[in-house]
């Protein structure tokens, strides 16, 4: 009898099939039967991991956001002043999505399909705290004069769009300063004056 992988290596076998196919053919196209093809794991398999297709976009979020934290450095730590914070952040993206451009592609199509998707709830929910996080360490940020007074909706289209914007578009050969130029550029849009 052949040695079976420990339940954390299936586990993640099964993301990185699921990945493969949402990328393949786009999350709303792809069945656990594509799954389930892709990653030699049985029906069962999959559905003792992860109870639908929604959980295991799930799963592919929370591994990129974890990542993405992983790659941010003192972004999270709470002492940390906005300068530092924010172009940790942003920098930490960047190279995380680099480094990781299939989950960084996942990331941004979900991102937008959550909205509207009910397979997608825990997803979208997963999303809004994150969201409101940033919203409440940035408006602390304001409280101490250290960033503009703006909308959240354009502080963080300022402060993220653009890395979203070269992630979308970055090549192989992108020049190795890119994550600090965007963290930069970022800190710069919202630093007070």
């Amino acid at each position: 009898m052949a040695n079976r992988p420990p339940s954390a290596d299936r586990r993640s076998e099964i993301l990185d099939a699921a990945l493969a196919c949402f990328l393949a053919r786009g999350y709303a196209a792809t069945s656990i039967a594509d799954i389930r093809n892709r990653s030699a794991a049985s029906t069962g398999s999959i559905y003792h991991f992860f109870g639908n297709k929604g959980s295991l976009a799930l799963a592919l979020v929370e591994r990129a956001v974890g990542g993405w934290s992983g790659s941010s450095g003192d972004a999270a730590n709470p002492d940390a002043v906005a300068e530092l914070s924010i172009k940790a952040s942003v920098a930490g993206l960047v190279r995380w999505g680099l480094a990781n451009p299939a989950s960084m592609r996942f990331l941004d199509e979900v991102r937008t399909l959550a909205a509207s998707d009910t397979s997608l709830a825990e997803v979208s929910t997963l999303l809004a705290r994150g969201h409101e996080a940033a919203r409440a360490r940035y408006a602390a940020f304001v409280a101490q004069g250290e960033v503009r007074d703006l909308p959240w909706p354009l502080a963080h289209a300022l402060m993220l769009g653009p890395a979203y914007d070269f992630l979308r578009l970055a090549t192989a050969d992108v020049a190795s300063d890119a994550a600090d130029l965007l963290a930069i550029a970022a800190w710069n849009a919202v630093r007070a004056s």
